[in-house]
């Protein structure tokens, strides 16, 4: 790595752990705790643990037995290693509390004591200074006489310090061999004198910085018992800290063993002065440690600098090295340049010698460039004259490739059944306006009787030149197609240009949809039964031989439906026969006046002028949003599409249709955008991609259709939800269960399945299988469902 980002690491590493000590440093100086920050930096945590222990002579050390997070209740050994380590290798005078999320885990006893300050031959006085006082002040404490006093002689109050109360108590008459060991033991002679204990400086617990539990002074050699002094008389101390000197007064019997009390001062002043020097030398041992330790890391600094000065040197040498070497080789390129310049100067003497040779030869060729010029001009007239033969070729060819077009729209042979003026007159009460049932742009429409048969009458404006055409196509066209699905033309009347149809009772269905006239709504099924016929009659048109027929001008208005509402197809007026070259691979027919209605064409149609089979499939997919939503075609598309993108489909769905069943209403609507897709490339082929979904849809409605329903069903005929297919939402006759576990009606899976999906209806996640299986028991309970509710 970068030095650089080295030393940025370190100082960042060093930031978080001077900002952790920061916060300990204040919890001390809250409880008036003396205390040191020192940070230490070690490969090896466990070992530089030690080290420092060892170093520093640390007798009192507290750590982590385990990450928080390995924390429980019954832990009582430690689990992290490096406390195993220190546990084991750690110096023997240390003692080691292991804690984990606020919790004393276990503690290691330290082996070896402070050796303790040896008794005065009259008296004992045992001490023992708790380990964390090496780190920190004495604590105030006051030796108390029995009774409280309130305040000092000058009346000022005293400090609120914790303290301890001391009574000197003397012991029976001992020789003068007594031994401080034998002052130790219990005395088994009857004591005469109050006994007392004396208790200087305080044992602080673990738990609570700076709280005193209780005050004693304790002797370190003599693992914390309490020392009696004897004495003459009774007599009390009180020990007030003042600049951390001690001083004793007598409280009572003033003219006592003053040589005894004067001892004891002289032993507590050198104890204190003794452990005021140990403190400075060991905090003066403290910096001289930090300052070594930094001194080493700024060793270890230079070292990484002269590493890296030598490493950037290397590179320098490598560098000159390697720009020696190119000017070395500049040089070899330079003698190479200097002699290819001297071949240049030779070069260029012969060239300048071929110029003059050339000058010469351009002379000659420009008198040659005049005379080219004139040939040229007689080229070109020429030309004009073949291009002027060319467009008149190309006229010619154009006028009989109009002429073959018209001769392939006159119909082979004439229709068998011819009509009169007079007969159109006498069928429709002379054209009365009663009888007119449609009427647009070009003529009208009359309902009539013609031999016994009720008929539709179309008369064309006879006077208009797109009248005339749309005549001759319509009997070009319907004299040569035959289809259920096709609006059948029974006669004409060139007299009279009109066309005698068929009568469809039903009327269009704009007028269905629109329910014109108060006639009701067409159900679902009836819809879906029209948008499989209709798909039906274009496939038929588009595959017609020699010639494909693209009916141009799809839309509601130009779909008929009979007595049954069985939907044919009319208005053949401005379709047009396709003609495929030697070179085409593609059917269109190109115009410059591009005719139908806007909101049902191409939209490519509109800007290119090229009619072809797929032309026809966008105003299906408009006609199909239609009977789906019930909306008006302007923009339908891009409402559905939104709808699908909501996941609000049901939404926009026509109410008037009846409950569509979602499967289906769902493949519709995504059956009706692929179709109406701006670009034509990216729209299905009817025979395939669109039959494929509406013939099985058509089955499904079909069934569903022929079975009984009720508009007001009671509460006892209603079918448990479990007997209804969740595609048809129908009644089910023949349940079949597939691989989602879930039941269907027969030929609803199979329409699902052979329309292209390989998903469950309910899930759509991916089936294992197409296979299904006979759900037999529920056909059972449907049967006996049924029975029972005929009986009732």
């Amino acid at each position: 790595m970068n030095p650089q980002q080295v030393k940025d690491h370190r100082n960042k590493e060093r930031g978080k752990a001077e900002e952790k000590l920061d916060e300990y440093l204040l919890i001390c100086r809250k409880l008036k705790v003396s205390c040191e920050k020192l940070i230490i930096e070690k490969e090896d945590i466990a070992k530089g643990l030690e080290d420092i222990i060892a170093l520093h002579g640390i007798t009192m050390l507290v750590m982590g037995a385990a990450a928080d997070k390995h924390y429980s209740k019954k832990m009582n050994t430690p689990k992290s290693k490096t406390a195993l380590r220190l546990m084991e290798a750690a110096d023997s005078s240390c003692k080691i509390w292991f804690t984990c999320k606020g919790h004393l885990i276990c503690t290691r006893e330290a082996n070896t004591t402070i050796p303790a300050i040896p008794p005065s031959p009259a008296y004992t006085i045992e001490s023992s200074l708790s380990t964390s006082s090496i780190s920190s002040h004495m604590r105030s404490m006051t030796m108390h006489p029995v009774e409280s006093e309130a305040s000092s002689s000058s009346g000022s109050p005293r400090h609120h310090l914790n303290r301890s109360r001391t009574e000197v108590t003397r012991y029976p008459s001992q020789g003068a061999g007594t031994t401080p060991s034998q002052l130790l033991q219990p005395s088994d002679q009857n004591v005469n004198a109050q006994l007392a204990r004396t208790t200087i400086g305080s044992v602080d617990s673990w738990d609570e910085f700076g709280r005193t539990s209780q005050n004693y002074w304790y002797d370190s050699s003599r693992n914390g018992e309490a020392v009696s002094i004897s004495g003459s008389a009774t007599r009390q101390l009180t020990y007030e800290p003042d600049d951390d000197h001690f001083a004793s007064r007598e409280l009572e019997n003033p003219g006592g063993d003053a040589d005894i009390y004067g001892r004891l001062e002289e032993a507590l002043h050198e104890a204190q002065y003794s452990k005021k020097e140990a403190f400075e030398e060991s905090t003066k041992r403290r910096h001289a440690e930090i300052n070594m330790l930094s001194a080493l890391q700024k060793v270890k600094e230079v070292e990484n600098l002269y590493n890296h000065e030598i490493r950037q040197r290397k590179i320098i040498e490598e560098t000159l090295a390697r720009q020696i070497q190119e000017n070395e080789e500049m040089n070899r390129q330079y003698n190479t340049i200097y002699d290819k310049l001297h071949d240049a100067e030779e070069q260029k003497l012969v060239v300048e010698r071929r110029i003059a040779e050339m000058e010469a030869a351009l002379k000659e060729h420009e008198e040659e460039l005049v005379e080219s010029k004139y040939l040229l001009q007689v080229l070109q007239a020429d030309k004009e004259k073949l291009q002027q033969e060319r467009d008149s070729a190309v006229n010619e060819a154009e006028d009989l490739c109009r002429k073959n077009k018209q001769r392939i729209s006159i119909p082979d042979e004439e229709l068998n059944s011819g009509f009169s003026s007079f007969e159109l007159e006498q069928a429709t009460r002379g054209f009365d306006q009663e009888l007119k049932i449609g009427e647009g742009g070009f003529g009208s429409v009359y309902r009539g009787t013609l031999r016994n048969t009720t008929v539709a009458i179309k008369l064309l404006h006879p006077h208009s030149l797109q009248g005339q055409s749309e005549f001759d196509q319509e009997i070009a066209v319907l004299s040569r197609v035959r289809h259920p699905n096709l609006v059948t033309l029974i006669g004409a009347c060139r007299e009279a240009c009109g066309l005698v149809y068929e009568f469809l009772p039903n009327g269009s269905l704009e007028d269905r949809l629109a329910c014109l006239n108060n006639t009701p709504p067409l159900t679902w099924q009836v819809r879906t039964r029209i948008i499989y016929e209709m798909c039906s009659a274009l496939t038929f048109l588009h595959s017609n031989k020699p010639h494909p027929i693209v009916h141009g001008d799809l839309k509601p208005a130009n779909i008929l439906l009979d007595t049954n509402f069985v939907s044919k197809l009319g208005d053949f007026g401005i379709c047009r026969f396709l003609i495929q070259s030697s070179t085409a691979t593609t059917n269109l027919y190109r115009t410059t006046t591009p005719k139908g209605t806007f909101a049902y064409m191409d939209p490519e149609f509109l800007t290119t002028g090229e009619l072809t089979p797929r032309s026809d499939v966008y105003s299906l997919g408009i006609i199909i949003l239609r009977l789906l939503t019930g909306k008006p075609p302007q923009n339908i598309a891009e409402v559905v599409e939104d709808a699908i993108d909501r996941e609000e489909l049901h939404s926009i769905l026509d109410p008037s249709a009846g409950s569509w069943p979602f499967v289906q209403a769902n493949q519709l609507a995504h059956l009706g955008l692929h179709c109406a897709e701006m670009s034509r490339r990216r729209r299905p082929d009817l025979a395939g991609g669109v039959w494929k979904v509406v013939e099985p849809l058509m089955k499904a409605a079909s069934l569903t259709a022929v079975q009984p329903s009720f508009a007001t069903p009671s509460d006892d005929a209603t079918p448990p939800s479990y007997f209804v297919c969740p595609i048809f939402q129908e009644e089910m006759n023949d349940p079949h269960v597939a691989a989602d576990g879930f039941t269907y009606e027969a030929e609803a899976i199979r329409g699902w399945l052979d329309s292209g999906h390989d998903t469950s209806p309910m899930t759509n996640l991916p089936l294992e299988h197409r296979e299904l299986i006979p759900n037999r028991a529920l056909r059972s309970a449907i049967i006996e469902w049924q029975q029972q509710r005929q009986w009732r």
